[in-house]
């Protein structure tokens, strides 16, 4: 899925959709298949024996503006320490938690 975010907002930006009118957040949580794409590449490399395919491009949608979040319970049923996680994801509490409130302010669950 990330590829396909990142092709939204390239084409958001080239359309020229103002940065502030773009708000998206990424949100993995427990369901999310390979959650652990989330960890640092030294973590990821410690438990897979070779490095994170994710680390670029999460930085690139990090750097657009994209707000990336991971479910901290979500991390505990994977066993990945909140100190394993990439520095680009915020760790929330749990992530229904933060899609209730996204959806209060507004957003639209898609995926």
């Amino acid at each position: 899925m990330l590829p396909t975010i990142a092709t939204y907002v390239n084409t958001l930006g080239k359309y020229g959709v103002p940065a502030d009118h773009r708000h998206l957040v990424i949100m993995f949580h427990h369901r999310t298949p390979g959650i652990d794409i989330v960890m640092t590449n030294e973590a990821y490399k410690e438990r897979y024996h070779r490095d994170n395919p994710n680390i670029a491009i999460i930085h690139a949608l990090k750097q657009a503006g994209v707000d990336i979040r991971v479910c901290g319970q979500g991390l505990i049923a994977q066993k990945i320490d909140t100190k394993q996680v990439n520095p680009d994801v915020q760790i929330d509490l749990w992530a229904m938690t933060t899609i209730v409130n996204l959806q209060m302010k507004g957003y639209a669950r898609v995926g």
